[in-house]
Protein backbone atom coordinates (compact mmCIF):
# COMPACT_ATOMS: atom_id res chain seq x y z
CA UNK A 1 0.00 0.00 0.00
CA UNK A 2 1.32 3.43 -0.94
CA UNK A 3 1.57 5.81 1.99
CA UNK A 4 1.16 9.51 1.23
CA UNK A 5 3.77 11.92 2.69
CA UNK A 6 2.82 13.74 5.87
CA UNK A 7 0.98 16.96 5.13
CA UNK A 8 3.56 19.73 5.08
CA UNK A 9 3.47 22.18 7.97
CA UNK A 10 3.75 25.96 7.59
CA UNK A 11 7.36 25.68 8.70
CA UNK A 12 9.36 22.54 8.11
CA UNK A 13 11.02 20.15 10.52
CA UNK A 14 14.06 18.71 8.75
CA UNK A 15 16.38 15.83 9.58
CA UNK A 16 19.90 15.74 8.11
CA UNK A 17 21.95 12.54 8.35
CA UNK A 18 25.71 12.85 8.77
CA UNK A 19 28.45 14.61 10.68
CA UNK A 20 31.09 15.94 8.29
CA UNK A 21 31.86 19.04 6.26
CA UNK A 22 29.20 18.24 3.66
CA UNK A 23 26.51 18.01 6.32
CA UNK A 24 27.80 21.16 8.02
CA UNK A 25 27.38 23.03 4.72
CA UNK A 26 23.92 21.54 4.14
CA UNK A 27 22.75 22.44 7.64
CA UNK A 28 24.09 25.98 7.39
CA UNK A 29 22.31 26.58 4.07
CA UNK A 30 19.08 24.97 5.30
CA UNK A 31 19.20 27.11 8.44
CA UNK A 32 19.10 30.21 6.22
CA UNK A 33 15.63 29.25 4.93
CA UNK A 34 12.57 31.09 6.15
CA UNK A 35 10.67 27.82 5.60
CA UNK A 36 12.41 25.93 8.43
CA UNK A 37 11.59 25.88 12.14
CA UNK A 38 13.68 22.92 13.32
CA UNK A 39 16.70 20.92 12.15
CA UNK A 40 17.95 17.71 13.75
CA UNK A 41 21.23 16.17 12.64
CA UNK A 42 22.11 12.48 13.20
CA UNK A 43 24.66 12.28 14.71
CA UNK A 44 25.85 15.79 13.91
CA UNK A 45 28.96 17.36 15.41
CA UNK A 46 29.97 20.05 17.86
CA UNK A 47 30.43 22.49 14.97
CA UNK A 48 27.04 21.68 13.43
CA UNK A 49 25.41 22.19 16.83
CA UNK A 50 26.66 25.79 16.87
CA UNK A 51 24.64 26.77 13.78
CA UNK A 52 21.33 28.60 14.37
CA UNK A 53 18.08 29.01 12.44
CA UNK A 54 17.22 32.44 11.08
CA UNK A 55 13.51 31.93 11.81
CA UNK A 56 13.77 31.55 15.60
CA UNK A 57 17.50 31.61 16.47
CA UNK A 58 17.25 28.03 17.77
CA UNK A 59 20.39 25.90 17.65
CA UNK A 60 20.62 22.81 15.48
CA UNK A 61 19.82 19.68 17.49
CA UNK A 62 22.45 16.95 17.29
CA UNK A 63 22.04 13.32 18.42
CA UNK A 64 25.52 11.88 19.06
CA UNK A 65 24.25 8.49 20.19
CA UNK A 66 22.73 7.48 16.85
CA UNK A 67 24.92 6.69 13.83
CA UNK A 68 24.21 7.19 10.15
CA UNK A 69 23.42 3.49 9.62
CA UNK A 70 20.93 3.28 12.51
CA UNK A 71 18.08 3.34 10.02
CA UNK A 72 15.28 2.24 12.30
CA UNK A 73 16.12 4.74 15.04
CA UNK A 74 16.32 7.64 12.58
CA UNK A 75 13.10 6.69 10.77
CA UNK A 76 11.25 6.16 14.07
CA UNK A 77 12.38 9.58 15.28
CA UNK A 78 11.20 11.12 12.00
CA UNK A 79 7.83 9.45 12.36
CA UNK A 80 7.38 10.35 16.05
CA UNK A 81 8.29 14.02 15.51
CA UNK A 82 6.32 14.26 12.25
CA UNK A 83 9.36 15.38 10.30
CA UNK A 84 8.58 17.02 6.98
CA UNK A 85 11.80 16.05 5.22
CA UNK A 86 14.84 13.79 5.67
CA UNK A 87 18.04 14.60 3.77
CA UNK A 88 20.79 11.95 3.59
CA UNK A 89 24.47 12.81 3.74
CA UNK A 90 26.82 9.80 3.38
CA UNK A 91 26.13 6.82 1.14
CA UNK A 92 26.24 4.46 4.13
CA UNK A 93 22.86 5.69 5.39
CA UNK A 94 21.34 5.06 1.96
CA UNK A 95 22.64 1.49 1.83
CA UNK A 96 21.31 0.95 5.37
CA UNK A 97 17.79 1.62 4.08
CA UNK A 98 16.88 4.85 5.87
CA UNK A 99 15.06 6.02 2.76
CA UNK A 100 13.06 2.79 2.46
CA UNK A 101 11.78 3.11 6.03
CA UNK A 102 11.02 6.83 5.78
CA UNK A 103 8.94 6.30 2.66
CA UNK A 104 7.15 3.39 4.33
CA UNK A 105 6.19 5.81 7.11
CA UNK A 106 5.08 8.47 4.62
CA UNK A 107 7.99 10.83 5.31
CA UNK A 108 9.51 12.68 2.32
CA UNK A 109 13.07 11.48 1.77
CA UNK A 110 15.46 13.31 -0.56
CA UNK A 111 17.47 10.29 -1.64
CA UNK A 112 17.22 6.94 -3.45
CA UNK A 113 16.00 3.61 -2.13
CA UNK A 114 18.64 1.15 -0.90
CA UNK A 115 18.78 -0.55 -4.30
CA UNK A 116 19.38 2.83 -5.94
CA UNK A 117 22.20 3.43 -3.47
CA UNK A 118 24.02 0.48 -5.04
CA UNK A 119 24.74 2.76 -7.99
CA UNK A 120 27.42 4.09 -5.66
CA UNK A 121 28.03 1.43 -3.02
CA UNK A 122 28.76 -1.38 -5.48
CA UNK A 123 31.17 -0.59 -8.30
CA UNK A 124 30.23 -3.86 -9.99
CA UNK A 125 26.50 -3.02 -9.91
CA UNK A 126 27.34 0.48 -11.12
CA UNK A 127 29.45 -0.74 -14.04
CA UNK A 128 26.85 -3.30 -15.12
CA UNK A 129 24.14 -0.61 -14.91
CA UNK A 130 26.20 1.68 -17.14
CA UNK A 131 26.68 -1.13 -19.67
CA UNK A 132 23.05 -2.25 -19.65
CA UNK A 133 21.78 1.33 -19.95
CA UNK A 134 24.09 2.27 -22.82
CA UNK A 135 25.61 5.18 -20.91
CA UNK A 136 29.02 6.33 -22.27
CA UNK A 137 31.78 4.97 -20.03
CA UNK A 138 35.39 3.78 -20.14
CA UNK A 139 35.96 0.20 -21.27
CA UNK A 140 36.12 -2.14 -18.33
CA UNK A 141 35.52 -5.54 -16.80
CA UNK A 142 34.20 -6.93 -13.53
CA UNK A 143 36.93 -9.20 -12.14
CA UNK A 144 36.38 -11.87 -9.49
CA UNK A 145 39.95 -13.20 -9.51
CA UNK A 146 43.45 -11.76 -9.34
CA UNK A 147 44.37 -13.47 -12.61
CA UNK A 148 41.47 -11.91 -14.55
CA UNK A 149 42.31 -8.47 -13.15
CA UNK A 150 45.95 -8.87 -14.19
CA UNK A 151 44.89 -10.03 -17.62
CA UNK A 152 42.83 -6.88 -18.12
CA UNK A 153 45.71 -4.69 -16.97
CA UNK A 154 48.07 -6.45 -19.40
CA UNK A 155 45.84 -5.33 -22.30
CA UNK A 156 45.87 -1.69 -21.21
CA UNK A 157 49.50 -0.65 -20.93
CA UNK A 158 48.65 3.07 -20.79
CA UNK A 159 47.04 2.69 -17.41
CA UNK A 160 43.94 1.45 -15.60
CA UNK A 161 41.74 2.31 -12.68
CA UNK A 162 41.38 -0.51 -10.15
CA UNK A 163 38.15 -0.15 -8.15
CA UNK A 164 37.12 -2.16 -5.11
CA UNK A 165 33.52 -3.27 -5.55
CA UNK A 166 32.27 -2.43 -2.05
CA UNK A 167 32.26 0.73 0.04
CA UNK A 168 35.78 1.92 0.80
CA UNK A 169 35.06 5.58 1.67
CA UNK A 170 37.23 7.15 -1.00
CA UNK A 171 40.14 4.72 -0.63
CA UNK A 172 39.02 1.93 -2.96
CA UNK A 173 39.97 3.48 -6.31
CA UNK A 174 43.62 3.18 -7.31
CA UNK A 175 44.79 4.95 -10.47
CA UNK A 176 47.66 3.24 -12.27
CA UNK A 177 49.92 4.54 -15.04
CA UNK A 178 51.79 1.35 -15.99
CA UNK A 179 51.67 -2.46 -15.55
CA UNK A 180 53.80 -2.37 -12.37
CA UNK A 181 51.43 0.11 -10.72
CA UNK A 182 48.48 -2.05 -11.79
CA UNK A 183 49.95 -5.19 -10.27
CA UNK A 184 50.63 -3.37 -6.98
CA UNK A 185 47.08 -2.00 -6.90
CA UNK A 186 45.50 -5.39 -7.60
CA UNK A 187 47.57 -6.94 -4.82
CA UNK A 188 46.63 -4.19 -2.38
CA UNK A 189 42.90 -4.62 -2.95
CA UNK A 190 42.51 -8.33 -3.74
CA UNK A 191 45.42 -9.99 -1.91
CA UNK A 192 46.38 -7.75 1.03
CA UNK A 193 42.71 -6.67 1.38
CA UNK A 194 43.50 -3.08 2.36
CA UNK A 195 39.77 -2.31 2.05
CA UNK A 196 38.60 -5.59 3.55
CA UNK A 197 35.83 -7.49 1.77
CA UNK A 198 35.22 -4.49 -0.48
CA UNK A 199 38.10 -5.89 -2.54
CA UNK A 200 36.62 -9.39 -3.02
CA UNK A 201 35.64 -8.20 -6.50
CA UNK A 202 37.21 -5.34 -8.46
CA UNK A 203 36.18 -3.37 -11.50
CA UNK A 204 39.01 -2.75 -13.92
CA UNK A 205 38.65 0.21 -16.27
CA UNK A 206 40.88 1.84 -18.82
CA UNK A 207 42.26 5.28 -18.02
CA UNK A 208 40.52 7.78 -20.26
CA UNK A 209 42.42 10.83 -21.41
CA UNK A 210 40.27 13.85 -22.04
CA UNK A 211 39.86 17.58 -21.56
CA UNK A 212 39.29 17.26 -17.85
CA UNK A 213 36.97 15.89 -15.18
CA UNK A 214 33.91 17.64 -13.78
CA UNK A 215 31.64 16.90 -10.84
CA UNK A 216 28.04 17.18 -11.98
CA UNK A 217 25.23 17.31 -9.42
CA UNK A 218 21.67 16.67 -10.56
CA UNK A 219 18.60 17.13 -8.36
CA UNK A 220 15.84 14.70 -9.31
CA UNK A 221 12.26 13.75 -8.66
CA UNK A 222 9.97 11.22 -10.37
CA UNK A 223 9.72 13.28 -13.55
CA UNK A 224 12.53 15.84 -13.57
CA UNK A 225 16.31 16.00 -13.47
CA UNK A 226 17.70 19.51 -13.02
CA UNK A 227 21.40 20.24 -13.52
CA UNK A 228 23.04 22.15 -10.70
CA UNK A 229 26.10 24.32 -11.26
CA UNK A 230 29.24 22.38 -12.11
CA UNK A 231 32.27 21.97 -9.88
CA UNK A 232 35.68 20.33 -10.07
CA UNK A 233 37.31 18.52 -7.18
CA UNK A 234 40.80 17.30 -6.37
CA UNK A 235 41.08 13.71 -5.20
CA UNK A 236 44.78 12.89 -5.25
CA UNK A 237 46.99 13.99 -2.39
CA UNK A 238 49.90 15.48 -4.30
CA UNK A 239 50.36 18.71 -6.22
CA UNK A 240 49.75 18.08 -9.92
CA UNK A 241 47.40 15.16 -9.16
CA UNK A 242 50.04 12.75 -7.91
CA UNK A 243 50.03 10.27 -5.04
CA UNK A 244 47.19 8.40 -3.36
CA UNK A 245 43.49 8.97 -3.91
CA UNK A 246 41.67 10.71 -1.08
CA UNK A 247 38.03 11.40 -0.31
CA UNK A 248 38.48 14.84 -1.91
CA UNK A 249 40.72 17.65 -0.66
CA UNK A 250 39.68 20.73 -2.59
CA UNK A 251 37.52 22.10 -5.36
CA UNK A 252 36.10 25.06 -7.22
CA UNK A 253 32.88 26.12 -8.90
CA UNK A 254 31.91 26.72 -11.63
CA UNK A 255 33.76 24.09 -13.60
CA UNK A 256 34.59 24.48 -17.30
CA UNK A 257 31.87 25.99 -19.49
CA UNK A 258 29.99 23.20 -21.26
CA UNK A 259 29.08 23.49 -24.92
CA UNK A 260 25.43 23.12 -25.91
CA UNK A 261 26.25 19.81 -27.63
CA UNK A 262 27.82 18.49 -24.43
CA UNK A 263 24.80 19.51 -22.37
CA UNK A 264 22.58 17.74 -24.91
CA UNK A 265 24.64 14.56 -24.52
CA UNK A 266 24.45 14.82 -20.74
CA UNK A 267 20.67 15.05 -20.92
CA UNK A 268 20.08 12.43 -23.62
CA UNK A 269 22.96 9.96 -23.27
CA UNK A 270 23.28 10.13 -19.50
CA UNK A 271 20.17 11.33 -17.69
CA UNK A 272 17.50 9.86 -19.97
CA UNK A 273 19.29 6.52 -20.19
CA UNK A 274 19.90 6.59 -16.44
CA UNK A 275 16.20 7.16 -15.77
CA UNK A 276 15.20 4.27 -18.05
CA UNK A 277 17.80 2.11 -16.33
CA UNK A 278 16.30 2.93 -12.94
CA UNK A 279 12.85 1.94 -14.20
CA UNK A 280 14.23 -1.35 -15.50
CA UNK A 281 15.94 -2.04 -12.15
CA UNK A 282 12.90 -1.08 -10.05
CA UNK A 283 14.82 1.78 -8.44
CA UNK A 284 12.93 4.55 -6.65
CA UNK A 285 15.15 7.60 -7.02
CA UNK A 286 14.75 11.07 -5.55
CA UNK A 287 17.35 13.56 -4.35
CA UNK A 288 20.87 13.97 -5.73
CA UNK A 289 22.58 12.04 -8.50
CA UNK A 290 26.25 12.93 -8.72
CA UNK A 291 28.05 11.50 -11.76
CA UNK A 292 31.74 12.14 -12.21
CA UNK A 293 32.42 12.88 -15.88
CA UNK A 294 35.43 13.02 -18.14
CA UNK A 295 35.06 15.44 -21.04
CA UNK A 296 36.42 13.82 -24.21
CA UNK A 297 36.91 15.29 -27.66
CA UNK A 298 35.08 18.50 -28.44
CA UNK A 299 31.69 17.60 -26.98
CA UNK A 300 31.83 13.99 -25.74
CA UNK A 301 31.50 12.58 -22.21
CA UNK A 302 32.41 9.41 -20.32
CA UNK A 303 30.83 8.59 -16.96
CA UNK A 304 33.65 7.60 -14.59
CA UNK A 305 31.44 6.94 -11.57
CA UNK A 306 28.03 7.46 -10.01
CA UNK A 307 27.45 8.84 -6.53
CA UNK A 308 24.00 8.78 -4.97
CA UNK A 309 24.32 11.83 -2.68
CA UNK A 310 25.92 15.25 -2.37
CA UNK A 311 29.68 15.25 -2.89
CA UNK A 312 32.29 16.21 -0.32
CA UNK A 313 33.96 18.74 -0.63
CA UNK A 314 32.02 19.82 -3.73
CA UNK A 315 28.92 20.60 -1.66
CA UNK A 316 30.83 22.99 0.59
CA UNK A 317 32.08 24.75 -2.54
CA UNK A 318 29.05 25.05 -4.83
CA UNK A 319 26.54 25.77 -2.06
CA UNK A 320 28.46 29.00 -1.47
CA UNK A 321 27.16 30.03 -4.90
CA UNK A 322 23.57 28.79 -4.43
CA UNK A 323 21.21 31.70 -3.78
CA UNK A 324 17.93 29.76 -3.76
CA UNK A 325 16.12 28.10 -0.86
CA UNK A 326 17.73 24.70 -0.30
CA UNK A 327 14.94 23.51 2.02
CA UNK A 328 12.26 24.18 -0.62
CA UNK A 329 14.41 22.58 -3.32
CA UNK A 330 15.02 19.34 -1.43
CA UNK A 331 11.40 19.12 -0.25
CA UNK A 332 10.29 19.48 -3.87
CA UNK A 333 12.71 16.73 -4.89
CA UNK A 334 11.30 14.37 -2.27
CA UNK A 335 7.65 15.14 -3.18
CA UNK A 336 7.90 15.27 -6.99
CA UNK A 337 7.28 19.01 -7.28
CA UNK A 338 10.60 20.26 -8.68
CA UNK A 339 10.63 23.45 -10.73
CA UNK A 340 13.59 24.96 -12.53
CA UNK A 341 12.76 28.36 -11.02
CA UNK A 342 13.96 26.99 -7.67
CA UNK A 343 17.56 27.19 -8.90
CA UNK A 344 19.50 30.46 -8.68
CA UNK A 345 23.23 31.06 -8.46
CA UNK A 346 25.78 33.76 -7.80
CA UNK A 347 27.98 34.40 -10.85
CA UNK A 348 31.00 34.70 -8.55
CA UNK A 349 33.42 31.74 -8.36
CA UNK A 350 33.93 29.78 -5.16
CA UNK A 351 36.93 27.78 -3.96
CA UNK A 352 37.43 25.24 -1.20
CA UNK A 353 40.67 23.92 0.29
CA UNK A 354 40.72 21.03 2.77
CA UNK A 355 43.08 20.96 5.74
CA UNK A 356 44.16 17.34 6.23
CA UNK A 357 45.63 15.48 9.20
CA UNK A 358 49.17 14.17 9.21
CA UNK A 359 49.16 10.69 7.69
CA UNK A 360 45.98 11.14 5.65
CA UNK A 361 44.82 9.26 3.59
CA UNK A 362 46.65 6.22 4.99
CA UNK A 363 46.77 6.50 8.81
CA UNK A 364 45.69 9.97 9.90
CA UNK A 365 46.83 11.24 13.29
CA UNK A 366 43.92 12.61 15.32
CA UNK A 367 43.38 14.30 18.67
CA UNK A 368 45.65 17.24 17.88
CA UNK A 369 44.70 20.77 18.89
CA UNK A 370 43.54 23.14 16.15
CA UNK A 371 44.36 26.82 16.58
CA UNK A 372 43.42 29.85 14.52
CA UNK A 373 39.91 28.91 13.37
CA UNK A 374 38.42 32.16 14.67
CA UNK A 375 41.15 34.24 13.05
CA UNK A 376 40.75 32.40 9.73
CA UNK A 377 36.99 32.93 9.73
CA UNK A 378 37.51 36.71 9.81
CA UNK A 379 38.98 36.74 6.30
CA UNK A 380 36.32 38.41 4.09
CA UNK A 381 33.97 36.08 2.18
CA UNK A 382 35.30 32.97 3.97
CA UNK A 383 33.25 30.20 5.58
CA UNK A 384 34.77 27.17 7.31
CA UNK A 385 33.04 23.80 7.46
CA UNK A 386 34.18 21.13 9.91
CA UNK A 387 34.86 17.71 8.40
CA UNK A 388 36.48 15.94 11.32
CA UNK A 389 36.74 17.90 14.56
CA UNK A 390 35.49 17.76 18.13
CA UNK A 391 35.42 20.31 20.90
CA UNK A 392 36.90 19.32 24.26
CA UNK A 393 36.92 21.83 27.09
CA UNK A 394 36.59 24.71 24.66
CA UNK A 395 39.45 23.51 22.46
CA UNK A 396 39.01 22.22 18.91
CA UNK A 397 40.76 18.90 18.19
CA UNK A 398 41.26 16.99 14.96
CA UNK A 399 39.04 13.93 14.72
CA UNK A 400 39.45 12.61 11.19
CA UNK A 401 41.62 12.55 8.10
CA UNK A 402 40.01 15.68 6.71
CA UNK A 403 39.83 18.38 9.37
CA UNK A 404 38.07 21.40 7.86
CA UNK A 405 37.12 22.74 4.44
CA UNK A 406 37.99 26.42 4.06
CA UNK A 407 35.78 28.05 1.40
CA UNK A 408 35.64 31.49 -0.12
CA UNK A 409 33.53 33.21 -2.77
CA UNK A 410 34.14 36.24 -4.98
CA UNK A 411 36.68 37.60 -7.42
CA UNK A 412 39.46 36.85 -4.91
CA UNK A 413 38.07 33.49 -3.77
CA UNK A 414 41.31 31.58 -4.23
CA UNK A 415 43.43 34.22 -2.52
CA UNK A 416 40.98 34.45 0.39
CA UNK A 417 40.74 30.67 0.88
CA UNK A 418 44.53 30.27 1.02
CA UNK A 419 44.95 33.29 3.29
CA UNK A 420 42.41 31.81 5.71
CA UNK A 421 43.80 28.28 5.72
CA UNK A 422 47.31 29.63 6.36
CA UNK A 423 45.97 31.06 9.65
CA UNK A 424 44.92 27.62 10.93
CA UNK A 425 47.50 25.56 12.80
CA UNK A 426 47.35 21.86 13.67
CA UNK A 427 50.49 19.80 14.18
CA UNK A 428 51.44 17.87 11.06
CA UNK A 429 48.48 19.10 9.02
CA UNK A 430 48.77 19.76 5.30
CA UNK A 431 46.85 20.94 2.25
CA UNK A 432 47.33 21.11 -1.50
CA UNK A 433 48.71 24.39 -2.78
CA UNK A 434 47.46 24.09 -6.38
CA UNK A 435 43.67 24.22 -5.98
CA UNK A 436 41.95 26.40 -8.64
CA UNK A 437 45.19 27.68 -10.09
CA UNK A 438 43.26 29.06 -13.07
CA UNK A 439 41.88 31.75 -10.71
CA UNK A 440 45.32 33.16 -9.88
Amino acid sequence: MTVEPNERLALMKIIVIGEGGREHALVKKLAESEEVEEITCFPGSHAIGLERLITNDNAIRTVPGIGVTDAKEIANFAQETRADLVIPGPEACLEAGVGDLCRKYGIPFAGPCSRGARLETSKAFQFQFLCDSGIPRPAGEICHTVSSARAFAAKHLNGVAVKADGMAFGKGVLLCSNPLDSDVAINRLMVSRECGRAGDVVVMQERVKGRGEISLHVVTDAKSALLLETACDYKREGVGDTGENTGGIGGFSPGPVLKDETIFKIREHLLERWRRGCENEGIVYRGILYPGLMLVGEVGIRVLEFNARFGDPETQVFLRRFTGDLAKLMYASATDTLEKSMLSWSPEPSVGVVLCSEGYPRRPKVGREIAGLDVAAKVPDVEIFHNGTLNSGGNWLSNGGRIVTVTAIGSKARESAYEAISRIHCEGSWFRHDIAEHLK
